[in-house]
């Protein structure tokens, strides 16, 4: 398949798209963080806090492949061990 220069712009045009999209999201989470905030705070034990973060992944990553679900997993778990050693 040759890939021609509107296929380029295609291409690029879904990805910031998707960008713009996942943007939203995140604004719309901040948004509402002060009605969830009571909620989250009712987490209180680690199984709990698991039990949080599986529905959390469910409810976010319908559309994502599995293994890309463990790379950010992983990516996410070295960030928190880094910023809890300090």
């Amino acid at each position: 398949m040759k890939i021609n220069t509107q296929r380029i712009k295609q291409l690029i045009e879904q990805e910031v798209k998707k960008q713009a999209d996942v943007a939203k999201v995140a604004k719309k989470l901040e948004t509402y963080s002060s009605q969830l905030g009571p909620l989250l705070d009712r987490v209180n034990t680690r199984v709990e806090f698991e039990q949080f973060l599986r529905d959390s992944i469910k409810l976010g990553s319908k559309n994502v492949k599995g293994q890309d679900i463990v790379m950010a997993l992983t990516n996410v778990l070295k960030q928190v061990r880094k910023e809890t050693q300090k």
